[in-house]
């Protein structure tokens, strides 16, 4: 869970066009990207992005990941429609790119902040890989600006 404002929420993504023939292969240790290297150089993806509201503490706890927060008592609503556009995104400049980005679910403003025991661990996990990875790779944690612009 993520805070929502003042409220705890959790977050989900779904394809907006449900039930279309997916022919995901996974023969290959990089199927995952492979598979949206196909996808996206034919088409783009659309998804729904989600957001379950915390209406019952007790019943929808933010320290227990074991308990599943029921739709029947706070059903996920869409707020945005997210669009990734037809690309190419795997050239070289593209992965070394990629190779040098850091992920943290921390670094949101403070009304989205991460929830519970699992995010506080994360926290931690994804700071130390981050640190050895950048250390082994000898590059610097830098941001991305957004205006990267890959050939």
């Amino acid at each position: 869970p993520y805070l929502m404002g003042s409220t705890p929420a959790k977050f989900s993504a779904r394809p907006c066009f449900r039930g279309q023939d997916s022919q995901w292969k996974a023969d290959s240790p990089n199927y995952l990207g492979d598979n949206l290297e196909s996808y996206l150089s034919e088409r783009s993806a659309c998804f729904e992005f989600l957001v379950q509201l915390q209406t019952d503490p007790t019943s929808m706890p933010v320290e227990d990941p074991t308990i599943e927060w029921k739709e029947s008592k706070a059903p996920f609503v869409k707020v945005a429609t997210l669009m990734i556009e037809s690309q190419e995104f795997r050239s070289e400049a593209q992965q070394e790119f990629c190779e040098n980005l850091s992920m943290n679910p921390w670094h949101a403003h403070v009304q989205h902040q991460p929830l519970g025991g699992i995010n506080r661990v994360r926290r931690e996990v994804y700071r130390k890989i981050a640190t050895l990875r950048h250390d082994l790779n000898r590059e610097p944690q830098t941001e991305p600006t957004g205006n990267e612009v890959f050939h």
